[in-house]
């Protein structure tokens, strides 16, 4: 902020936030915090530029630990969203949002735009104000390692989910990377891929729409597919075409795929933002979904549930979009609570659920729209807030096979995995996690939620 003789509206273009209003800004500012105090940041709500509120940068008490100290959710929180044209990131900031406001936090959220070099900026915004944590999710991993290393320097801990850049770890970094995290795309990916041929009865013509060019989601989610698709000779993957991750981009690059390939039986969208704007080319194309051409996606969100159990979807590996935004803020918070990562946990995966018709109905119920509670207990899911009754709440384990996790993507010349790696691999770290994590993973999925 450059002083006092900016104006509101000054002020609100630099802010760049999801969600920020006017209004808001001023109940601030006549609330006594001048526009330079850079720990008050806004909080955010929903994708559609609605209601915002204001908090100032305190220390909220949330519960005590095992030892009887209180816990603290100190300062500010920012998530550097990839693009809220992506409905899972917009779920995933939302349940973000909501855990931060639980635990006390002063929370907002920047639309990247699918632009990694304006979540640098972003970052720097954020930073300047003071934030204490920071969570990403970038667009093609290119501006990942810059992030990560400017917040290791100013002491702000950062957590993202994919699209980080192939072979970069958080140990090549230092501490304040405390979390890489994301779906096993690879084994998910090919499990819906084999849902999609079989029921086509293991042949047919295909296509895919994949995400953006680079990402290492996208790239290895065309690997786990091409695994399957290898398997299958029956089945002909005929054309591939970008995306980018949104439905109008996706029904564009369908309608140019369906032209060149009318005999098209099933579709491989890569995410469920593409699987809408495939779904929406068909319907164009005057043939029926679910019926004369069968798409499969990825990410559960709530279309798609709501689109698989209309018959228009066949299949889609849910991840949840609720869960990162979940497992990103407990992170954050049980690190200024104590509580520090051992070597496996610091790169973590969880295995999505292949949701059919024929377990949709419980996804429905407790994911989509308007739900009876919670998706998931913040207070389980927290280390120092659960102590022994800490539960992942999804089938979550350490990643373990980097060749696996970057499978598709050029292993730089000399490249050796980090030495903590290694060295946790060669003591039996990380089987001992995923074998801790397993019994302590209590609250199915699928099964009531845990914050009821």
């Amino acid at each position: 902020m450059s002083g006092k003789s900016d104006s509101v509206d000054d002020v609100l273009a630099r802010l760049d936030t999801h969600g920020v209003s006017r209004r808001a800004l001023l109940k601030l500012i006549g609330a006594g915090a001048s526009a330079a105090a850079a720990g008050g940041l806004l909080a955010a709500c929903g994708d559609d530029g609605g209601s915002a509120t204001a908090g100032a940068a305190t220390s909220a008490s949330t519960g005590t630990s095992g030892t009887g100290a209180a816990l603290v959710a100190d300062g500010s929180l920012a998530f550097l969203v990839m693009t809220n044209q992506l409905q899972y990131d917009v779920q995933m900031d939302q349940a973000a949002g909501a855990v931060a406001k639980q635990l006390g936090y002063n929370y907002a959220s920047y639309d990247g735009r699918l632009d990694a070099s304006l979540q640098l900026t972003q970052f720097q915004q954020a930073a300047a104000r003071g934030v204490k944590g920071i969570l990403l999710h970038s667009p093609d991993g290119s501006n990942v390692e810059g992030i990560a290393k400017a917040a290791d320097q100013q002491g702000i801990y950062l957590t993202n989910v994919w699209g980080t850049r192939a072979w970069l770890t958080p140990f090549d970094v230092g501490d304040h990377w405390t979390l890489y995290a994301q779906p096993d795309e690879y084994l998910v990916q090919g499990k819906v891929v084999q849902l999609l041929i079989d029921a086509l009865g293991g042949s047919g013509t295909i296509v895919r729409v994949s995400g953006v060019p680079g990402n290492s989601a996208d790239t290895i989610r065309t690997a786990g597919a091409a695994a399957v698709l290898k398997r299958n000779p029956g089945v002909k993957l005929a054309g591939d075409l970008p995306g980018r991750w949104n439905p109008e981009d996706s029904q564009k690059a369908m309608e140019s795929l369906l032209s060149r390939f009318p005999d098209t039986r099933g579709v491989i969208a890569q995410n469920d933002d593409v699987a809408t704007g495939v779904i929406a080319a068909i319907k164009a194309a005057g043939k029926k979904p679910g019926e004369d051409v069968l798409v499969v996606g990825a990410d559960g969100t709530d279309l798609a549930a709501q689109r698989i159990k209309s018959g228009e979807q066949l299949g889609t590996t849910a991840n949840v979009p609720a869960y990162a935004g979940y497992l990103l803020l407990a992170r954050l918070f049980d690190l200024q609570n104590g509580w520090r990562p051992r070597v496996p946990e610091r790169m973590l995966q969880w295995e999505s659920v292949i949701l059919t018709k024929d377990n949709v109905d419980p996804y429905l119920d407790r994911y989509v729209g308007d739900t009876a509670a919670p998706p998931f207990s913040i207070d389980l899911l927290s280390h120092v807030k659960a102590g022994d009754r800490w539960d992942p709440q999804f089938k979550l384990y350490p990643i373990d096979d980097l060749d696996r996790l970057w499978e598709g993507n050029d292993k730089p010349a000399g490249w050796k995995p980090p030495a903590d790696f290694t060295a946790a691999q060669q003591r039996g770290e990380f089987e001992a996690v995923a074998k801790e994590y397993a019994a302590a993973y209590r609250a199915d999925v699928l099964g009531p939620s845990p914050a009821a």
